[in-house]
């Protein structure tokens, strides 16, 4: 990585820490959702999010196995489609959006909470857990960081880091994420984004 890029990188992301208290990362890098520039934004998470029920922040991992499928084999009730929330431990919104988790182990994400000429769409792969959850490595593109949302910036590479459990119904996921912004190697971390919640729905047929 030159060390232009590296600088420029680094510049954009501390500069997106220092200058915005509220800082959120979305599914596919940066966004804010409580400036008051994203006041659309907020409304439309809660909107989002009034059908799928957030999960409480203490809810990183389910109290009882009762309440959750701990399933193996080939018919794992995680693949499928999800619309799904992020929240913030103090109880702001981070993204929210679509989630399709394939057979094959790989995970895709339309995100909500990013304008789609920045880039709204990224990937990630997952698997079993050993205590019956579903662990998701996703990495996403952090171009045109906010307020401007300047699609020829680059502040690096996030990485998103999931386990989810699924509820008895097979229809509705709780969880944790945890979000982590690395310069554009992917190997040198810049800094922390922050913890947070999954909650989720199936859509169904």
């Amino acid at each position: 990585m030159s060390t232009r890029l590296a600088v420029t990188a680094i510049t954009a992301a501390m500069g997106l820490v220092g200058s915005v208290v509220s800082l959120q990362a979305s599914a596919c890098a940066f966004t804010d959702l409580k400036s008051a520039s994203s006041s659309e934004q907020q409304e439309a998470f809660i909107q989002f999010a009034a059908g799928i029920g957030v999960a409480p922040a203490e809810s990183a991992r389910p109290s009882s196995a009762a309440n959750f499928i701990i399933q193996r084999g080939p018919h794992l009730p995680i693949v499928g489609l999800w619309k799904f929330a992020f929240t913030a431990t103090d109880g702001s919104p981070i993204d929210w959006g679509f989630q399709t988790w394939h057979s094959d182990g790989t995970e895709i994400t339309n995100s909500g909470g990013r304008p789609a000429e920045v880039g709204n769409f990224c990937m990630g792969v997952w698997q079993q857990a050993g205590d019956g959850g579903y662990s998701l490595n996703h990495w996403a593109i952090a171009w045109g960081p906010p307020p401007n949302f300047d699609p020829t910036v680059l502040a690096g590479l996030v990485n998103i880091r999931e386990v989810v459990y699924i509820n008895r119904t097979g229809n509705s996921m709780s969880g944790t994420v945890s979000e982590e912004l690395y310069a554009p190697d992917g190997v040198t971390p810049i800094t922390s984004l922050g913890n947070g919640t999954v909650s989720g729905t199936r859509i169904t047929p």
